[in-house]
């Protein structure tokens, strides 16, 4: 596949965990292969790529297979560790699970051409993030599937002091939530705005056990030189220089397309049309941002209600009530009050 395509691309690295976490499951992946029209062989080359959205119907067709309401969380689970490429062996050979989840964000652009994965270090936390820069949530299951890969992880290399503090979705709470409490044995968020993990320092900084730093030298030097043959890609770049814009802009009022494209030296027709380009609209990343920025404001206790509205550019703190409540089904109030929907694990429910 080729940089000037115009569509979101994946490399081959980002397909082949999940179909051999699909075989390990039992499930017949050449079948889902043919339902999206392409060849098997496509594993055979882990630097090629695919579309994102062939990604994302493969992931329908196999949940349309398996019939299984929790695939992501199970595929993650079966998915053997051999499946998953050299970035996850330089993460794994790391001194601290700190430094492996920084190598993980390093390597991320081996894996997806246009999404990005941040860890962000805090005084007593540290949180692992996966954004999409063109504004979209991440499906469910691909979701699911990516936060029970980054628990696999952590409890691999802190072993028995592994521990979450809290983890984050995007979209709604599953009817059935047993699965995630029996993985994640922590607090759980849905409908957050964001696809997170947070971690204590204190489990962060564990001494890893399987750490090998000349094995772990050797994988960054290999994985290095991929990333060196694989630049960044522009077809993306357009949403994402329009987000940075409008987090610059936001604070005390809510910026219009006219003043973005300004600010970004073109027409508006011409932002308009490369956005579309991406699938994305302004409007559309305009409410994403300010929905992501909400939910972090209002985890503050210290931030009140009134300065989240003035933060995310609404004049009125009516009209922030209103947008809160289309994005959530709940007032700025409510979700503060119950922003961490924390259910008990399986061993606790039945004490």
């Amino acid at each position: 596949m080729h940089p000037h395509q115009q569509a979101p691309y994946v490399t081959i690295r980002a397909i082949q965990p999940v179909v051999a976490g699909l075989k390990e499951l039992g499930y017949n992946t050449e079948s889902i292969f043919n339902k999206v029209h392409i060849s098997s062989r496509v594993l055979e080359n882990a630097d090629d790529g695919i579309p994102h959205s062939v990604m994302m119907t493969f992931w329908q067709e196999a949940l349309s297979l398996s019939g299984d309401d929790q695939l992501g969380l199970h595929v993650a689970e079966a998915t053997p560790i051999e499946s998953l490429g050299v970035h996850t062996y330089a993460s794994l050979s790391s001194p601290t699970l700190r430094e492996a989840y920084h190598r993980a964000c390093r390597y991320q652009r081996l894996i997806h051409d246009s999404t990005d994965l941040l860890f962000k270090e805090g005084p007593d936390e540290g949180i692992l993030q996966h954004v999409l820069p063109d504004g979209r949530s991440v499906p469910r299951h691909p979701a699911e599937f990516l936060v029970t890969l980054w628990a696999r992880f952590g409890k691999l290399i802190s072993g028995e002091n592994w521990a979450i503090r809290l983890v984050c979705f995007t979209h709604n709470a599953p009817k059935d939530i047993s699965e995630h409490q029996r993985i994640f044995q922590t607090g759980l968020q849905f409908n957050s705005g964001r696809t997170a993990m947070h971690i204590a320092n204190n489990v962060l900084d564990v001494a890893n056990r399987g750490a090998d730093l000349g094995l772990s030298g050797v994988l960054d030097d290999y994985a290095g030189r991929l990333l060196k043959q694989k630049p960044r890609l522009n077809m993306t770049s357009q949403s994402e220089h329009v987000r940075q814009q409008l987090l610059r802009m936001l604070t005390g009022g809510s910026p219009g397309v006219e003043e973005v494209a300004e600010a970004l030296n073109m027409t508006v027709r011409t932002l308009q049309r490369n956005l579309s380009r991406e699938g994305v609209t302004f409007s559309g990343l305009l409410n994403q941002l300010q929905h992501e920025r909400a939910t972090q404001y209002l985890a503050d206790p210290a931030i009140s209600i009134t300065e989240v509205a003035f933060l995310l550019g609404f004049s009125e703190i009516s009209s922030f009530y209103r947008a809160f409540k289309r994005w959530t089904g709940k007032t700025p109030a409510e979700f503060r009050v119950k922003k961490a929907i924390y259910f008990q694990s399986p061993d606790q429910s039945r004490n």
